[in-house]
């Protein structure tokens, strides 16, 4: 939740000339295949706040080692809504930043010395062991042995993509995997965190205060090859010390972990694994939450056993200790690259897969309130910039995030979707041919359906507790195979008029009225096969936030060196429907109650403008 819009509340200041165009809600629709497949929303039950589980892992540039093949997707972590960063696999690693330690290779003997922070196997999993050369507090806390040049540079990119901060303190694959002193170690992850938050050698212009913090990344499975004993110290120290360092500096600090394997379920009877009684290991008080990782088997994978996963998972944390906790999946994908091969990422079926995936983790029985897709770039990825030369591909799974992200903020409503006789909570009708997550925001309704099924699906919308006499509804269907657009300079980039391009492969449907009887109206509605599709359900056409939008839009064409770079649609945050420029730290934002339009820069002292009632604009941009 950006802190800068709690300020827009009773505003003044003069009227500043700015802008935004038209994106109005975009949609498609198909012929259908099954009969009896109904879908009901009930505009008047709110179940709740829509869940942020639009992060991503890996920062957005990648530099390869192929001299000049480097990227930079920040543009398309704004515009698609990534609101969260993992920093996995991001150089924030305790063996890169700290020098001065001893760093073995003790899975031969004898032992031999390790040069860098990576050592490849040559099958087995290598056992790498890092530990500090000295135990001595002066020693760790001597801020000439950290080189924070990398972490300053992936936390400048993650601020400049408007996302928030997961800090994930451990190591990266064929990185150290144990060390012999738990207590050094867990000092050093602290010193990490400090740095992050600005109060242990500071960056000038660089300090974040993370959203989350995991401790480590999957001990039950290679990336911890030391004792049981040994991990559950190095947790608890690292918790208790980060918490310390949190309070000193006057913030509250949500940490927890440890980022198990999507073998957690197995690991956890293993004796000897770290999984095996983690939370009595650590105690409960030490997790603000238990993480996990969710892949499944790339062609073979269906939602149904990823529901499967996510109850059997909520089980496993609850039977250890962890009841009432939130779960995190800190990776997630619909399976391995290694296993499914790059170019099965572009395929029209990840759209769906992830889109349920999205769904699925908004059912509050799970209690997930934090998720990153592996990943944002380069492999496993939303966008692509390594297949085709000169260009950036946006996989279809990205088109799940445009859907899903615009409820961010927004308030959940009943969902319940129903075969026949055989009825389900659209959050978890994983078994039925289709998903649903409905959402109010800006005096309407959106309500995002997932086809995962290889045929389209033809259902009746049913939408109750409305008011007025009628409704219309207008339906957006994205592009379900791969988009490319044109990258210039190096790094490589999209473009902002790149970008725009974008909405044109969107298609959007005819809006449709519906009458509205005793609350209720309908309409008989087509969702192709491995898709995702939006309907906006307004009782005015077009509606409050499709004018919103087109205002927005208007402005960025205007301004494009400060309305940058321009989001694919708002987000909703109270009263009010938004969108963040992070180019300029600035927001453009529209209250709902008295429709007036606020500008608010981040960087300057002015506060907020009121630029005026939104339809003084609407006449201006020439919106409807």
């Amino acid at each position: 939740m950006p802190a800068h819009l709690t300020r827009l509340t009773r505003l003044s200041g003069p009227r500043l000339w700015f802008v935004s165009a038209c994106m109005v809600a975009l949609s498609g629709h198909a012929t259908g295949q099954t009969s009896g497949l109904s879908l009901e929303v009930d505009a008047a039950q709110p179940t709740g706040a829509i869940r942020d589980v639009f992060g991503v892992n890996k920062k957005p540039s990648f530099s390869a080692r192929t001299p000049g093949a480097n990227i930079d997707a920040s543009s398309l972590y704004t515009a698609f809504g990534v609101s969260q960063i993992r920093l996995h696999d991001a150089g924030v690693d305790l063996c890169a930043i700290y020098a001065p330690a001893t760093k073995l290779n003790v899975g031969v003997t004898p032992a031999q010395a390790v040069a860098g922070c990576e050592l490849t196997g040559t099958g087995a999993i290598p056992h790498f062991s890092w530990t500090p050369s000295s135990s001595a507090d002066a020693d760790l806390n001597n801020p000439d042995h950290y080189n924070f040049t990398a972490v300053d540079q992936t936390l400048a990119e993650a601020m400049a993509t408007g996302a928030q901060t997961y800090l994930r303190l451990g190591e990266s694959y064929n990185g150290p995997n144990d060390t012999s002193d738990p207590v050094a170690w867990a000092k050093v992850a602290t010193n990490i965190y400090k740095h992050v938050i600005g109060t242990f050698k500071p960056t000038p212009g660089i300090a974040v205060d993370p959203v989350f913090v995991e401790v480590f990344n999957e001990p039950d499975g290679g990336f911890w090859r030391g004792t049981a004993p040994d991990f559950h110290t190095l947790y608890v120290e690292t918790v208790t010390r980060v918490r310390a360092a949190a309070a000193a500096a006057g913030k509250t600090v949500r940490i927890g972990g440890p980022g198990f394997t999507r073998s957690i379920l197995t690991s956890s009877t293993v004796t000897g694994n770290p999984a095996n009684g983690f939370v009595a290991a650590v105690g409960a008080s030490n997790l603000d939450f238990f993480s996990a990782h969710l892949y499944n088997s790339c062609s073979t994978a269906t939602l149904t056993s990823a529901g499967t996963f996510l109850r059997s998972l909520r089980s496993l944390a609850d039977n250890q200790g962890a009841t009432g906790k939130p779960l995190h999946i800190t990776e997630w994908n619909i399976g391995l690259g290694t296993q499914c091969g790059n170019d099965f990422y572009a395929e029209p079926r990840t759209q769906s897969f992830a889109s349920g995936v999205l769904t699925l983790m908004q059912d509050p029985t799970f209690n997930i309130d934090a998720a990153h897709f592996y990943a944002g770039v380069p492999i496993m990825s939303l966008f692509d910039f390594t297949t085709t030369s000169g260009k950036a591909r946006i996989n279809p799974s990205a088109w799940a995030f445009w859907a899903h992200a615009r409820l961010r903020g927004a308030t959940s409503l009943a969902t319940q979707v129903c075969q026949g006789s055989t009825c389900a909570n659209g959050l978890a009708s994983d078994a039925l041919p289709i998903m649903a997550l409905a959402a109010r925001r800006a005096n309407g309704q959106t309500v995002v359906v997932t086809n995962d099924t290889t045929t389209s699906q033809r259902y009746t919308l049913r939408l109750k507790g409305l008011t007025g006499s009628q409704v219309t509804l207008t339906t957006s269907q994205p592009a379900a195979n791969v988009v490319e657009l044109s990258t210039t300079g190096s790094p490589a980039v999209v473009n902002p008029s790149n970008l725009q391009a974008l909405a044109q492969t969107v298609t959007t449907g005819t809006p449709v009225a519906a009458a509205v009887t005793a609350g209720v109206a309908t309409a008989t509605l087509s969702i192709p096969a491995r898709s995702v599709q939006l309907i906006d359900v307004a009782t005015t056409s077009p509606s409050l936030m499709q004018r919103i939008d087109c205002v927005f839009k208007w402005g960025e064409q205007q301004l494009p060196d400060v309305l940058t770079p321009a989001p694919l649609f708002s987000v909703t945050l109270g009263d009010y429907a938004y969108r963040y420029y992070a180019g300029s730290a600035s927001y453009l934002a529209v209250a709902a109650t008295d429709q007036q339009l606020v500008y608010l820069n981040t960087r300057s002292t002015q506060g907020p403008v009121n630029l005026g009632l939104l339809a003084n604009w609407l006449a201006a941009s020439g919106c409807p």
